[in-house]
């Protein structure tokens, strides 16, 4: 999975198909590590291992912070669970529709042999049209908000998922960063 796919906000991170989310997300102190060596696994298999685990500790982490920061009980943390599921799922649509149409609209503007101004207003309607669909999923999303947060919870809620985001895209852009500075090293030899 990668942290493009973490964008999402930290409660829905908190939402799991088969069990309530309090008894999969809450921190598990029960349970004990495994010892070391113990079922070894190949590369591949180890690294999707270690993925999962970081992903439900980053799990744990975000269910213990929008408890805390947001200042809710474990009712109001069942009820963001669905909301939270149900528009996910679109955010994570309309992110993915922007992002090709931006990778369409810049492919269009580099296209030197034959610009044509017709296809690079289709795209810049179709991202203007985005972004109005986005800003009608965030109205909606607040209208189920309310109907179990206050506005001061809700406006908390908002300003940790925007730091979620934000934090999530930085590691993202440096991971890539990483990567990218190692791929341009010149071999040592």
């Amino acid at each position: 999975m990668t942290w493009r796919a973490l964008l999402p906000v930290a409660a829905i991170m908190l939402a799991q198909s088969a069990t309530p989310a309090h008894a999969q997300l809450r921190p598990r102190r029960d349970v004990a590590l495994p010892r070391a060596g113990a079922g070894r696994q190949l590369p591949g298999d180890q690294q999707v291992g270690n993925r999962a685990q970081l992903e439900r500790r980053f799990q744990q982490m975000l269910y213990q912070m929008t408890r805390r920061r947001v200042g809710l009980n474990d009712a109001q943390m069942n009820q963001l669970v669905p909301v939270n599921q149900r528009f996910e799922s679109q955010r994570r649509q309309l992110q993915r529709q922007e992002r090709q149409t931006r990778l369409s609209l810049r492919d269009a503007m580099r296209d030197s042999t034959q610009t044509d101004q017709t296809k690079i207003s289709g795209y810049l309607d179709q991202l203007t049209q985005l972004q109005k669909q986005r800003v009608e999923l965030f109205a909606q999303e607040q209208r189920d908000l309310a109907q179990f947060m206050t506005p001061l919870q809700r406006a908390r809620y908002t300003a940790l998922q925007e730091q979620v985001r934000r934090r999530v895209e930085q590691m993202r852009r440096q991971s890539g960063a990483t990567a990218d500075s190692a791929l341009a090293k010149p071999p040592e030899g």
